[in-house]
């Protein structure tokens, strides 16, 4: 059967009109510059002996260098040519031949002059390999570093003589030759007497940040080596198999505090002028020795150097755990010791396996380009991520908090004591900790009703990531660093948290605990492949009875992109089921980026559960394990017992959409018009997406959606409100208040959202639960985005009060960002930069990050423009928030023209400013709101002019593409039907 793609849509990034985080700007670049071939050439020369002479006046001219100063000598330095396009590479893993055991790593950054530029690293290093098998040759990672030829000594302290170091930019590793054979089964040292490096604000290795204390700008040094950076940062075995302990020193200044994987053991003063060229022989400085940390992948290696607050508390095992922070933003943290307190006690009880470091500290970093990071026994966060005061910071935001917090310490178990031994099973780290955050945190907060949050979050997500042509397996073959940046999407950690939580559901929480732990005890310390976690699972379902064969069903999910839809047809008490590899986009659809073609012919083993209008009250709504029965092939026929409607997929639990037959469709709708609680909250939500999703791709009529929203009149529960109002965004971003049709749409939500308006209101009372108040941020946001009367008067009014104030009196949080953005909306330059101001001065981070949404509501052109200018000047904008500013603008109605003219003009400074593994994909993601052909046609030519420069991005960048080819489809085949049911209701 050929599959109906006359009505087809794809998603949006998110409800990005609503402020969510997401992409980044830039300014215009030059054209070009044409020289002849005569000059060209004695350009050559000149720039050639500047290279060589340039990097050795510059090391030796440094301030306050003096003849006592310890100098590093560099033969090789692996730094290559700004702006060189290195082509890409595959080979690039290490051999197996050397593998180290443990390194004694000195690191001392310099952060002690006025001038960030002068700033830098030094360390040594000395790493214990064993020899598997005889070789002349092995491979030290090393990036952007200068390094002193590396020295190799024997397990008596005899040198090993070194003949040659080649340096490979390509593959970021130094090649070192033995004069003589490393002999199998025998232990060497390697030792690099020296390293440096640059300490940069690009938020990958060990990096540089800074605050304001007082007016007073502080220095601070952070970390983050996950995927590939550790080689930034020192010579290493940079690959997650390499396991080893690591004993780290950290040379300090006596005024600056030192943190690392694990507690400090000793210190000591030494001379600064035996690590720092530009330091005086006489000053003296710390030397923080820390214990030796268990085996370990380089990227989980933390280092912080600061001036921050440090605070902790202990547990019954006198563990400790602690927070560290800027001073003025140390009270905020407080909440996170406990809850890393009650998360790591329910982990340690669920796995069976306690925490195996002595300390869990937690770090609130000013830039940071990831959420968080898992380092063991150092995790960092951003600061709006690390937040604990309820009459400041909203609710969304405060569960967030609980939620990173227990997203990784789910890590340190899946990921740090048990990691996969290379990037490909990333998901086995990123998917399990997405999805048994959710366990913990009904743990915790069981009111919060977590999981239903999780049908219209991650498992929306990964259903609309996943239902596209660009989209790529969970498991899937990487190499080079871009490639292995690239994989840490929605796919790896939404669809993949999902995969698991259908897994989860299927074998019944027992089964799949116990086999977890297993799987963890049998690997801790090691690495492992994915088909050891099935194994597990499938001797314990086994010995539990349940002849289940997880690897044969868990192969269909992560080898295969996509998932299916499955169409029912009823005749009389039998139920045929038809399923088919579901696609928001022609099959046929152009790609820049890799495709991938299926191994299983896109069929696959799925858990169906169901249940009828007679018995659904029956089974229990925790577990459904019970009730699953397996659909193998394209189709099968169930019995089914019913005079009335049947549902499918129940609580949502499984990774796929349902097409009913239309008399089911309206038995459903009928069902929820007439009481909508028999159905859970998962359900309700999951009827909505599916139908929508269904709708737009043209399997089913848009009635069949639409007329399910006439039910939300009686719905108060935030998962259906989340869904609803998010499948109904997309038509705005669509209509964007300049189309004819808008005002029938606007109309209409009104209509629709106007009694629950009323019902939640803006005041916030202490006795309202957690899902009322997150609930109302959604509802007050649609209320004052569609127009409604009383809610734009009331944002209007707080704002100005907010303005009087001198921005200092506060405004409800839960709907803050929804008063300053109307407020912007309706002000002019002058408010505008009183309130940039007000964020530059703002001690919340929270509170910072509304109103840097907000600023992009403005209606002036000018500031928008302004506004994506600031994203180039880390003194205006921080690296980590030009994502947020980006996205921003460009959900504004006439900001997403702006975003793309300055996004094409400023493509160059861009990537010279892109930080950390997500930040091209951000900026890619803002370009799938438009819905023309002229825009199409331009990213189309985008892309080809800029394939060699999209680095991480080209998937995204793919998605963007599928997404703006599919809204122009949209317009032209769904907007019709849609309009014609509006106009039926009015």
């Amino acid at each position: 059967m050929k599959f109906n793609r006359k009505c087809t849509y794809t998603p949006r990034p998110s409800e990005s009109v609503q402020g969510t985080m997401s992409i980044d700007g830039n300014e215009s670049d030059v054209k070009g510059v044409f020289l002849s071939m005569k000059r060209l050439l004695g350009i050559s020369g000149v720039v050639l002996l500047c290279v060589i002479i340039i990097p050795i006046i510059v090391y030796y001219a440094k301030p306050g260098c003096t003849a006592g100063a310890r100098q590093l000598q560099v033969d090789q330095a692996t730094t290559a040519a700004l702006g060189t396009q290195l082509p890409p590479v595959k080979d690039v893993r290490l051999p197996l031949t050397v593998k180290p055991i443990h390194y004694n790593l000195i690191l001392a950054p310099f952060i002690y002059s006025n001038n960030a530029s002068e700033f830098y690293f030094t360390g040594s290093v000395n790493i214990s390999v064993a020899v598997q098998s005889s070789t002349t040759n092995f491979k030290l990672h090393s990036h952007k570093l200068q390094i002193q030829t590396p020295r190799v000594v024997d397990s008596n302290g005899n040198n090993v003589a070194v003949a040659s170091v080649e340096e490979d930019f390509a593959r970021q590793w130094q090649s070192i030759t033995m004069s003589e054979p490393l002999q199998a089964g025998t232990n060497y040292t390697i030792i690099v007497d020296r390293f440096r490096g640059p300490l940069e604000r690009d938020l990958s290795g060990i990096y540089l940040s800074s605050y304001k204390e007082l007016g007073i700008e502080k220095y601070l040094v952070a970390s983050q080596m996950q995927a590939t950076d550790a080689r930034k940062t020192f010579p290493c075995f940079d690959e997650p198999a390499f396991k080893a302990t690591f004993a780290v020193s950290i040379v300090r200044h006596q005024n600056f505090k030192a943190a690392s994987n694990m507690p400090t053991m000793s210190s000591k003063h030494v001379l600064a002028s035996d690590w720092f060229v530009s330091a005086s022989g006489s000053d003296r400085m710390i030397k923080e020795d820390f214990r030796t940390t268990p085996r370990m992948s380089t990227y989980l290696l933390a280092i912080l150097v600061s001036q921050f607050d440090y605070t902790y508390t202990t547990d019954t095992k006198n563990r400790v755990y602690g927070t560290w922070a800027r001073p003025d933003r140390a009270t905020s943290t407080e909440c996170a010791k406990s809850i890393a307190k009650n998360i790591t006690a329910f982990y340690e009880r669920y796995f069976d396996i306690e925490y195996p470091l002595p300390k869990i500290d937690q770090a609130t970093i000013p830039d940071f380009s990831a959420g968080a990071m898992e380092n063991w026994g150092l995790i960092m966060y951003r600061e709006a991520y690390l937040v604990c005061n309820p009459s400041i910071d909203k609710s969304t935001y405060l569960q967030l908090t609980v939620a990173i917090i227990s997203h990784e310490l789910g890590h340190m178990w899946f990921g740090n004591l048990v990691t996969p031994d290379w990037w490909d099973d990333i998901w086995l780290n990123e998917g399990f900790a997405s999805f048994v955050e959710v366990l913990a945190m009904d743990q915790l907060h069981p009111d919060w009703d977590v999981d239903a949050q999780f049908v219209v979050d991650d498992l929306k997500r990964g259903l609309q990531s996943d239902g596209v042509q660009s989209s790529h397996p969970i498991y899937v073959e990487v190499n080079h660093p871009d490639e292995v940046n690239e994989i840490f999407d929605t796919i790896t950690y939404s669809k993949g948290s999902s995969v698991l939580r259908m897994l989860y559901n299927s074998v019944g929480d027992s089964i799949f605990r116990i086999g977890v732990s297993k799987y963890l005890k049998q690997y801790n310390y090691s690495n492992t492949f994915h088909t050891a976690l099935y194994q597990s699972l499938t001797s314990e379902a086994r010995a539990s009875g349940r002849n289940i064969d997880v690897g044969e069903f868990m192969d269909r999910w992560i080898k295969q992109m996509g998932y299916p839809v499955i169409s029912c047809a009823r005749q009389s008490n039998e139920l045929s089921l038809f399923q088919k590899h579901f696609l928001i986009s022609s099959s046929d659809a152009p790609t820049y980026g890799k495709t991938y073609s299926s191994p299983f012919d896109y069929t696959w083993i799925i858990p169906i559960t169901a249940a009828t209008s007679e018995n659904i009250s029956s089974w229990n709504g925790s577990q459904v394990s019970h009730l699953v029965h397996w659909m193998r092939e394209k189709s099968q026929k169930f019995s089914i017992n019913s005079t009335s409607w049947y549902l499918l997929n129940l609580r949502s639990t499984g990774f796929y959409r349902v097409n009913y037959d239309a008399g089911n469709w309206d038995a459903l709708i009928n069902q929820l018009l007439l009481n909508h609680s028999v159905f859970t909250p998962q359900d309700r939500a999951r009827l909505i997406d599916d139908s929508f999703a269904l709708a737009m791709v043209g399997q089913i009529s848009y009635s069949i959606p639409l007329n399910m929203t006439k039910y939300m009149k009686n719905e108060r529960h935030y998962a259906p409100w989340n869904s609803v109002l998010s499948s109904l965004a997309y038509i705005y971003s669509m209509l964007h208040r300049q189309s004819p049709q808008y005002g029938t749409f606007s109309a209409y939500m009104k209509s629709l959202i106007l009694p629950i308006y009323n019902r939640t209101g803006v005041a916030q009372a202490d006795s309202d639960s957690h899902l009322t108040r997150i609930t109302r941020e959604k509802i007050v946001k649609a209320a004052c985005r569609y127009g409604i009367k009383q809610c734009a008067q009331y944002a209007q009014a707080e704002f100005q009060r907010y303005v009087s104030s001198n921005f200092t009196d506060k405004i409800v949080p839960d709907i803050r960002y929804t008063v300053m953005c109307r407020g912007v909306a309706m002000s002019d330059a002058e408010v505008w930069d009183n309130l940039y101001d007000a964020m530059l001065r703002e001690t919340s981070p929270g509170v910072q990050n509304d109103i840097l949404k907000a600023l992009a509501c403005t209606r002036e052109p000018w500031l928008l423009n302004r506004y994506l200018l600031y994203t180039l000047d880390d003194g205006k904008i921080r690296r980590q928030d030009a994502a947020l500013v980006v996205s921003s603008v460009a959900s504004n109605p006439m900001g997403l023209q702006i975003m793309w003219d300055f996004l094409r003009g400023s493509w160059s400074s861009i990537q010279a400013r892109q930080v950390g593994i997500f930040s091209l994909a951000r900026y890619a993601s803002s370009l799938g709101g438009f819905n023309s052909p002229e825009r199409l046609r331009e990213i189309r030519e985008f892309l080809a002019a800029n394939s060699n420069s999209l680095a991480s991005a080209v998937r995204a960048f793919d998605n963007a593409l599928e997404s703006v080819r599919n809204n122009v489809r949209w317009m032209t085949d769904c907007l019709p039907a849609v309009m014609d049911w509006l106009n039926s209701q009015s």
